[in-house]
């Protein structure tokens, strides 16, 4: 049972960073038509659809996580790099589902009602690419076992 679980971590945390540099690297490049009607409405489907993916492997990441940790049964004496995992990957997973849902909420409203006027993204892309160095700083701690 472990493998299957340690299988759907995997499979979630490929989902959710493939999803976010996707859409990281998509809005990027659409960020120069925003001024358009096309534009805006191709940047927001581009925000919805990569949500569809990435928010749903969040949550499998953090409900497959859980399941590891209950079944390793260690108690209080982890390691630290599994400390890491559990308290640092959990904090990251929650806060980025929260702040992606809310901020591509507020973009996709500001594209829908900004026809004729550029919409920045920078902020929007620079949160989702802090989010996957995040991730990737967990993964890291978590390959080398600090």
């Amino acid at each position: 049972m472990f493998g299957f679980w340690l299988f759907l971590h995997l499979a979630g945390l490929f989902l959710w960073l493939g999803a976010l540099l996707a859409q990281t690297v998509v809005l990027g490049i659409l960020q120069k038509q925003l001024d358009s009607d096309t534009g805006n409405t191709l940047a927001i489907k581009v925000i919805r659809n990569f949500s569809l993916f990435s928010h749903p492997g969040a949550v499998l990441v953090l409900i497959s996580g859980v399941f590891l940790i209950v079944q390793m049964g260690l108690g209080a004496d982890k390691p630290m790099w599994l400390e890491a995992m559990e308290k640092g990957g959990g904090t990251i997973t929650i806060l980025a589902l929260i702040i992606t849902g809310i901020w591509g909420r507020k973009v996709k409203r500001r594209l829908r009602g900004g026809s004729g006027q550029a919409v920045k993204l920078n902020g929007y892309l620079t949160v989702l690419t802090s989010f996957m160095v995040l991730i990737l700083g967990i993964v890291l701690v978590v390959s080398l076992r600090i």
